[in-house]
């Protein structure tokens, strides 16, 4: 295939990530109501990545790894699956959805800023500043309406866990861009990071779950097996290919299109609030990620 076509898969890949991961925010929402969270993570994390190990043996592409590709693949699975997406799914026992995916979308951000300690791959310059600030000042705009509610210690913890899930994530986003080998296949690849992620998760839950107990509900079931075979399996297969062919930071910008689809999503389906003051926020938000990905560019 030649490289225009891997690039043009590359950014169909991406495109599809904006659209699916930003459902993910309101299945996990509903699915945390039955299932503990680390727990919720173990199960869905390590359901999603054997189903794709096996895809990969059945498909001929599994290639057994070296001892120290392996152990990378599993180092980069626990930051971006078991914190990355260990820390949000806890976090969003306290705050909605929205806001949840508003904090994820500074990963751009995060990912320049972790890359200009690793190896010199980012180079600061005013717009990237410009663009920090302006992203952080888009969340204190959203924060600055319901600041009453930072008295809750719940809700604290829970902002907490999103901005602690947005740094893990983008330290894996650039740890897979710099060890994911380019002759090892995107499912793979994959199917190794999101199984250890998954363990890890199974390994937080029996450590901080306070309880193991699952209510079994169709609707959490159905929002289990969406979170699995595709906003797992599927949408991570996506993104390893988009992260091999895409720098770091442009494989970062479904960050602009997840918090819209999360917010109108929890706003129509989960009765969140969505305020004018929320909107301007979420338009300075992203616009503060998108002159961080232009400065990163130059």
């Amino acid at each position: 295939m030649t490289n225009d076509g891997n690039m043009t898969r590359a950014y169909l890949a991406l495109a599809a990530i904006c659209i699916i991961w930003g459902t993910t925010y309101t299945a996990i929402k509903y699915a945390v109501r039955d299932f503990p969270p680390f727990l919720l993570v173990g199960i869905r994390q390590t359901a999603a990545g054997l189903l794709l190990l096996g895809i990969a043996w059945v498909s001929g592409r599994f290639v057994w790894p070296n001892p120290q590709y392996a152990f990378r693949q599993t180092i980069t699975g626990l930051a971006t699956i078991t914190g990355g997406n260990g820390f949000i799914t806890w976090g969003m026992q306290y705050v909605s959805s929205g806001l949840a995916a508003l904090i994820g979308s500074l990963t751009p951000v995060m990912v320049v800023l972790i890359s200009l300690t690793w190896q010199g791959s980012e180079r600061i310059n005013t717009r990237v500043v410009l663009g920090v600030l302006l992203g952080f000042g888009g969340l204190a705009l959203i924060f600055s309406e319901g600041w009453q509610d930072f008295m809750k210690p719940e809700y604290r913890w829970g902002i907490a866990g999103c901005f602690a899930s947005c740094f893990t994530w983008s330290l894996g986003t650039v740890m897979a861009k710099q060890w994911n080998a380019p002759q090892m296949s995107p499912l793979l690849n994959a199917g190794l990071q999101i199984f250890a992620g998954g363990v890890g998760g199974l390994a937080l839950s029996a450590l901080f779950d306070s309880s193991h107990a699952i209510h079994h509900t169709v609707e959490s079931w159905l929002s289990m097996l969406y979170l699995v075979v595709i906003g797992s399996a599927l949408a991570f297969t996506f993104y390893m290919y988009a992260l091999k062919h895409l720098s770091a930071t442009v494989s970062s910008l479904y960050t602009y299109i997840n918090p819209v689809v999360a917010i109108l999503l929890g706003w129509l389906w989960l009765g969140e609030a969505l305020t004018v003051e929320i909107a301007v926020g979420m338009v300075v938000t992203i616009a503060g990620v998108w002159l961080v990905n232009v400065g990163a560019r130059r």
